[in-house]
This record gives structure tokens, C-alpha cells and sequence, in this order.
């Protein structure tokens, strides 16, 4: 199971939030970044980059949730060993 904690949260608006986030376990970490809409839907990307084309072009990342119970479980449970996040 993985640790992880928010190391910083930059404001879009009061309710939109992009929270950097550090995952780690025993052997790896990895930082990705969460896009908070309002508390209610939230979208994982992995680089600055995406970030950025999302706002650009609108296109929906693969991984996304509708509550952060959801967003929890899958924090605590990627497999950080993969190179591939999604």
C-alpha cells in the first residue's frame, strides 16, 4: 500500500484546484498531479505537460473520478513498479 501526501496546491479558482501529490512506498515514489473541480470531480495526470493540453484541447485523461474516496483508493493502490500510470 502506498503513502502519499499533497506538497502543494496551486488556485485556479477558489473552488478549482491542481494539487501536486507525492505517492511512495518502501522502494518508489512518483509525483503526479490532480485537477480538483469543485471537490466533486477529479482528474490524475503525470506531468505539468498534460496539464496544460487538458486546459489547451480539452481532452479528458484517462484517469479521472467522481468522488475523492475513489481518488483515495487509487493512490493508496497504483503500482508505483509500472511505468505506465493509468
Amino acid at each position: 500500500m502506498n503513502n502519499y501526501q499533497t506538497i502543494d496546491v496551486s488556485y485556479i479558482r477558489p473552488s478549482r484546484t491542481i494539487e501536486t501529490v507525492l505517492v511512495k512506498n518502501i522502494t518508489k515514489e512518483r509525483v503526479l498531479y490532480v485537477y480538483n473541480f469543485e471537490g466533486w470531480h477529479f482528474r490524475v495526470f503525470n506531468n505539468i505537460i498534460d496539464i496544460i493540453n487538458f486546459f489547451d484541447n480539452k481532452f479528458e485523461p484517462k484517469i479521472s473520478f467522481e468522488g475523492d474516496n475513489e481518488l483515495d483508493n487509487y493512490l493508496e493502490n497504483l503500482n508505483l513498479d509500472s511505468t505506465i500510470f493509468n
